[in-house]
C-alpha cells in the first residue's frame, strides 16, 4: 500500500497520491499486443445512402431540346417548340441550322451543290427562370450564307420570346413568337406566334430514363401556311406574313395545328416526327457526351412529294424533293 494511505479505508491521506494511477498485474492470457490488432477483422464503414431518381422525372426546356432530371436530353422537333419551361440551370443556347437547299431554288445538273444551300443561327437567351417558370428572346439571323440569287449574308435579322409554365413535372405550356420583331425587310418565315402543351411520358425509369414526349398546339403563318391555315386569322402586328392574302403588306395571319412526336432512348438518342403547318419533318437527335449539353439533329422535309397537296406549285420541281436539315446546338 502506498505511503499515506489509509488502511481502514484504503484512500490516501495524501490528495496528491490520490490521482495517481494504480497499477495492476494482467494476467498474461488477457494482454493484447500490436500483432493482435494488426490482424483483426474490422468492420467495413457504413455506406452513404443511395441518392435514388425522382420516381417522376422533371421535364424542362433546353431551347429545342429538354432537360430530364436536370441531365441534357436531344431535340424534340425540328420547327414545333415544346411546351416544357426553361431548365433553371441553363441561360443561353446558341442553333446553327442547314438547309440543303429552299424551295424556291434547284441547282443545274452541272451546278454548285451548295448553290441553294442556306444557313441560320439562332440564340435563345433566357434570363429569367424559375423551378416552374420561364421567360426568354430568341434572336435570328436567317441568313449566315448569302447564297446567290438568295438573302444577302447577315440579313434577316428579328427577335422573338418564349414564355412556359410547368404544370406538373411532366406538362408543359409554352406561348411565343419567332421573327416578331424584324429588323430589316428580308425575313420571309413569317410572325410565328404558338401556343403549345407538350406532355413527357415515361415508360422506363432510373437515372436515364426512357420517354416520349407529344407537344400539340396551334401557331400562325409559317405554321399556318396555305391550307393548313383552317383555324382563322387574326391580326399579327405588321406586314410580311407569308399565309397573308395580301402578301407583304397585309397586316393579318392565319392560324393552324402543329403538333410533334419523340421517342427518347435515355439521354443520347430520339427518334421523331412532326407536322409544322409549312410541312411535315422526320429525324434523329443525338447527344453524344453524357455531361455536355452539345445535340446534333439531322432532319428530312418534302420526302413525301406534294403531301400536303398546297405544296404543289412551291417547288422548283413537281413533286418537290426530299430536303435535308442538319442543326447543332450548345447551351451554357
Amino acid at each position: 500500500m502506498p505511503e499515506g494511505t489509509n488502511a481502514a479505508e484504503g484512500q490516501s491521506s495524501d490528495p496528491v497520491q490520490s490521482y495517481l494511477l494504480a497499477w495492476t498485474l494482467v494476467p498474461e492470457e488477457e494482454v493484447i499486443t500490436p500483432d493482435m490488432v494488426a490482424t483483426s477483422e474490422r468492420p467495413d464503414p457504413p455506406r452513404l445512402p443511395e441518392i435514388l431518381p425522382p420516381a417522376v422525372p422533371e421535364v424542362r426546356n433546353l431551347a429545342n431540346g429538354i432537360t430530364v432530371n436536370g441531365a441534357p436530353y436531344p431535340d424534340t422537333a425540328l420547327y414545333v417548340h415544346n411546351g416544357f419551361a426553361a431548365d433553371p440551370e441553363f441561360t443561353v443556347t446558341t442553333t446553327l441550322l442547314g438547309i440543303s437547299r429552299t424551295r424556291d431554288c434547284f441547282p443545274e445538273a452541272s451546278g454548285d451543290p451548295l448553290k441553294c444551300a442556306d444557313l441560320e443561327a439562332d440564340i435563345f437567351l433566357t434570363p429569367f427562370r424559375s423551378e416552374s417558370a420561364s421567360l426568354g428572346l430568341q434572336w435570328t439571323t436567317q441568313s449566315l450564307s448569302g447564297r446567290d440569287g438568295g438573302t444577302p449574308q447577315f440579313a434577316a435579322q428579328s427577335l422573338g420570346f418564349r414564355t412556359a409554365v410547368n404544370l406538373t413535372p411532366t406538362t408543359g405550356l409554352a406561348f411565343g413568337g419567332e421573327h416578331i420583331i424584324q429588323f430589316d425587310n428580308n425575313t420571309d418565315q413569317g410572325r410565328n406566334f404558338y401556343l403549345v402543351l407538350s406532355q413527357a411520358i415515361p415508360f422506363r425509369g432510373g437515372p436515364d430514363p426512357f420517354l416520349a414526349v407529344a407537344t400539340v398546339g396551334i401557331g400562325s403563318d409559317f405554321f399556318g401556311y396555305k391550307g393548313n391555315g383552317v383555324i382563322g386569322s387574326t391580326n399579327c402586328l405588321s406586314g410580311n406574313n407569308i399565309s397573308s392574302p395580301n402578301y407583304p403588306e397585309g397586316n393579318d395571319c392565319r392560324w393552324g395545328p402543329i403538333g410533334s412526336l419523340n421517342l427518347f432512348f435515355g439521354p443520347h438518342l430520339s427518334i421523331g416526327a412532326e407536322w409544322f403547318g409549312y410541312g411535315i419533318g422526320a429525324g434523329i437527335s443525338v447527344l453524344p457526351l453524357r455531361d455536355i449539353p452539345f445535340t446534333l439533329t439531322i432532319y428530312a422535309t418534302d420526302f413525301l412529294g406534294n403531301t400536303p397537296d398546297y405544296l404543289e406549285g412551291l417547288c422548283t420541281t413537281n413533286p418537290c424533293q426530299t430536303r435535308y436539315l442538319v442543326r447543332a446546338s450548345m447551351s451554357f
